[in-house]
C-alpha cells in the first residue's frame, strides 16, 4: 500500500460561496458534517443559507430606513410641521430565529411602502403651499391650503371654465410631485421644483400645463436617478454582507459604505476591487473548510489536532495531527488552496535509529495510508472530491525528524473523551 505525498481536491459545485461561508461559521453544519449524516447536513446547510439570507434581508431593511430618516429629516427641516412621518425603527440583529427575521422583513416593507408614500404626499403639498401661499414666516408656520385658495388670484382668466382648468392645474401639480421619491438627491429636487415653480408663474392655462409635462419629465428622471442609487446601495449592501469577516477589505468595506450613503457610486474600478476581495474571501473560506472537514474527520478517526491549529487554519492551513498511541510520530498536514492540494507526511517527533524503529515507522505510514483512505471517503460526503498525485511506498523514503507537538487541543481532548464514554 502506497502512502499519499501530495493529493489534489476538488469541491462540488453545489458549495456555493454562501455554503462555504455557512458552513465555516455555522456549528450545525460542521456537527452534521463532521457526523457524516448527509440528510442532517443538507438540512443544515440549507437552515444556514436561509439564515443568511434573512440577515442580509434585514441589513437591507436597515439601511433603506436609514435612508427614509434622512429623507424625513431634511424634508422637516424645510417645511417644519407639514411633514408628520415616523420612520420604522432598525432591527438589531441578535437571538431571532430565522423565521422572525423574515416576518419582520415582511412587516418592514409594509411600514416603509406606507412612511415612504405619505411623506411623498406630504412633502408635495408642502411644496404646493411654498409655490402658491405667499405666505411669509418660517416653514413651521406655515399652513397647507386647498385648490380654491392656491388659484384664487387672478392668475388666469377669471370666467368659470378656466378657474376649474386652474383647479385641475394645481391638482395635477401636486399628483406629479408626489411621485417624487423621498430619497432623490438635492439637484434633482431642486430642478423639479424649478419646473413646478413656472407652473404656479403661468399666465395661461396652456402654458401651464406645458410646465406640468416639464415638472412630470424631471421628476421622473430624478425617480431614475434615485432607484439606481437605491439598487446600488442594495447591490453594496450584499457585497458588504459577503465581505463581512474578508481580510484585508477594510478599504473596500469603507468605499461600499459610502455607496450605501449615496455619497458615491458603484463604478466599474470599484467593482472589480470588489471582484477581487470577494475572490480572496471565497478562497479563504473554500481553505477554511477544507481544513475543517479534514480535521473534523481525522478526529472521528482517533487523531488529535495539535494546539493553535485555530490561527494556522487562516495564515497558510497548515496542522500537525498526533495519537495517543503514538508516543513518537505524527502527521503534518498542509491545506494549499492556491493549488487545490493536501499534501501530508509522517513525521517522527523523537529521535530513532534501531531496528525496531525502522519497522514501526512502517507500522505508522501503513496505518496513515488505511485512515487516508477513510480520510477521502469522507472529504467526497462533504462534497470534496479527491485525487492522488503522489505516493510513496511505505518504508521506501525514512520517516523525517520534525519537531514535537504541543499539547492537543481542547476540542481534540472533548472528542476524545465523547468517543471514550
Amino acid at each position: 500500500m502506497s502512502g499519499p505525498k501530495c493529493t489534489t481536491y476538488r469541491r462540488d459545485r453545489s458549495l456555493t460561496a454562501a455554503a462555504l461561508r455557512a458552513a465555516t461559521r455555522d456549528a450545525a453544519v460542521r456537527e452534521a458534517t463532521r457526523r457524516r449524516e448527509e440528510a442532517a447536513r443538507e438540512a443544515a446547510l440549507l437552515a444556514a443559507a436561509a439564515r443568511d439570507a434573512a440577515v442580509r434581508g434585514v441589513k437591507t431593511r436597515n439601511a433603506r430606513i436609514t435612508a427614509l430618516s434622512v429623507s424625513c429629516q431634511y424634508l422637516r427641516e424645510q417645511y417644519g410641521a407639514a411633514i408628520v412621518v415616523t420612520p420604522p425603527e432598525p432591527l438589531r440583529i441578535g437571538t431571532q430565529s430565522t423565521s422572525q427575521l423574515e416576518a419582520w422583513c415582511v412587516e418592514a416593507d409594509r411600514t416603509l411602502a406606507t412612511a415612504e408614500r405619505e411623506l411623498r404626499e406630504q412633502a408635495a403639498r408642502a411644496v404646493a403651499a411654498d409655490l402658491f401661499s405667499g405666505v411669509t414666516g418660517h416653514p413651521a408656520e406655515r399652513r397647507l391650503i386647498d385648490a380654491a385658495e392656491l388659484f384664487a388670484e387672478d392668475t388666469f382668466a377669471e370666467d368659470k371654465e378656466n378657474r376649474a382648468a386652474s383647479e385641475e392645474v394645481e391638482q395635477t401639480l401636486t399628483r406629479v410631485l408626489s411621485r417624487l421619491l423621498p430619497d432623490c438627491d438635492e439637484g434633482h429636487r431642486a430642478e423639479a421644483q424649478q419646473a413646478a415653480a413656472r407652473v404656479a408663474e403661468a399666465a395661461t392655462t396652456d402654458e401651464a400645463r406645458t410646465w406640468l409635462t416639464e415638472t412630470r419629465l424631471r421628476v421622473q428622471r430624478a425617480n431614475a436617478a434615485a432607484e439606481t442609487r437605491r439598487r446600488e446601495a442594495g447591490e453594496a449592501i450584499a457585497l458588504l454582507h459577503d465581505l463581512d469577516n474578508a481580510r484585508d477589505a477594510d478599504s473596500v468595506r469603507d468605499m461600499l459604505t459610502e455607496v450605501v450613503a449615496g455619497r458615491r457610486t458603484l463604478d466599474e474600478p470599484l467593482r472589480r476591487r470588489v471582484a477581487d476581495c470577494q475572490a480572496a474571501a471565497e478562497a479563504e473560506a473554500e481553505q477554511q473548510y477544507v481544513v475543517n472537514t479534514v480535521a473534523d474527520a481525522l478526529t472521528d478517526l482517533g487523531y488529535q489536532v495539535s494546539q493553535g491549529f485555530e490561527t494556522l487554519t487562516v495564515a497558510n492551513g497548515a496542522l500537525r495531527l498526533s495519537r495517543s498511541e503514538w508516543p513518537e510520530h505524527a502527521v503534518n498536514l498542509v491545506v494549499d488552496q492556491q493549488s487545490g492540494q493536501m499534501r501530508t507526511a509522517v513525521v517522527r517527533t523523537v529521535a530513532g535509529g534501531g531496528d525496531d524503529d525502522a519497522h514501526i515507522d512502517v507500522e505508522r505510514e501503513e496505518q496513515w495510508c488505511q485512515d487516508f483512505h477513510e480520510l477521502r471517503d469522507r472529504l467526497a460526503q462533504a462534497g470534496l472530491s479527491t485525487d492522488v498525485q503522489v505516493a510513496v511506498p511505505p518504508g521506501q523514503v525514512p520517516v523525517p525528524l520534525a519537531v514535537s507537538p504541543v499539547a492537543p487541543s481542547m476540542r481534540a481532548q472533548a472528542r476524545q473523551r465523547e468517543r471514550d464514554r
